[in-house]
C-alpha cells in the first residue's frame, strides 16, 4: 500500500470518528474507498461548515476547496515519506514495515480547512 493510501486511511479513520460529532455517520457506497472517502469529507466539511458561526459567506464551493487542500497536503506527505523512508531504510539497516508514520489533523474553523502534520 503506497503512503498516500496509507494516510488516505489514515484520514478516514479520522472522519469515522468525528462524523459522529456532528450527527454523522461514514457511508460506504460501494464505489470504493476513494470515492467514499472524498463523499464523506464533503459531508463533513458541510456540517461544520453550516455549524460554524464564525464561517460567514463561505457556500459549497470552499468545502471542495478544503477537499483539495487536504489531498494536497496529504500527497505531499507520502512523497516526503516516501524520500525518508527509503533513507531511513539504507541508513539504519531496517524494513521498512518497521517504520511507522502516524499523522494528525486538525480543523481550523476560521479558514475552514484541515492541517496535517
Amino acid at each position: 500500500m503506497s503512503y498516500l493510501e496509507q494516510f488516505m486511511q489514515q484520514w478516514k479513520m479520522y472522519l469515522k470518528k468525528h462524523l459522529s460529532h456532528c450527527g454523522l455517520s461514514y457511508v460506504e457506497t460501494g464505489s470504493g474507498d476513494k470515492f467514499d472517502i472524498k463523499a464523506n469529507s464533503l459531508a463533513y466539511f458541510r456540517s461544520l461548515r453550516t455549524a460554524s458561526t464564525s464561517i460567514v459567506g463561505m457556500d459549497d464551493s470552499r468545502d471542495e476547496l478544503a477537499w483539495a487542500m487536504l489531498v494536497k497536503q496529504l500527497s505531499a506527505l507520502a512523497n516526503k515519506a516516501e524520500i525518508g523512508t527509503s533513507n531511513l531504510v539504507a541508513k539504519l539497516h531496517i524494513e521498512e514495515t518497521q517504520i511507522q508514520i502516524t499523522l494528525n489533523f486538525s480543523y481550523d474553523n476560521e479558514q475552514h480547512i484541515v492541517y496535517v502534520s
